[in-house]
């Protein structure tokens, strides 16, 4: 099993992001477990842009907003805070976000390839 939460950590203090979803998670788990940290390799500027861009022509084509449209791409792909993918995850989040705006909504994005984004 492997598990992932957004953290924040200041003057040596961690944060959960989302509090309530690591309780969740952990309540029914048992015995022994580590934690692993790893700094997150946010995505660059050019995928974000890239991104948004595509949530705009998606909310266009579907009929909703950019917020609503967000949050369906989220949950379609199950991610929870797409600013803490790495570049790496974010290009293939992206690459799949492509293949699905075609083959369920019938819009066709930009190639995130010709665009220097992938």
């Amino acid at each position: 099993m492997n598990l992932r939460f957004p953290i924040s950590i200041n003057n040596g203090k961690l944060t959960f992001l989302n509090r309530e979803t690591f309780i969740h998670a952990i309540e029914d788990l048992k015995g022994d477990y580590y934690l692993e940290l790893h700094q997150t390799g946010v995505r660059s500027p050019e995928q974000n842009n890239y991104y948004w861009y595509c949530v705009e022509l998606l909310s266009e084509s579907t009929g909703s907003s950019k917020e609503e449209m967000h949050h369906a791409i989220k949950k379609h792909f199950k991610i929870e805070h797409t600013s803490l993918l790495t570049k790496k995850e974010f290009a293939y989040f992206i690459e799949d976000l492509v293949m699905w705006a075609a083959d369920f909504h019938n819009c066709y994005l930009p190639d995130p390839h010709g665009r220097g984004v992938i």
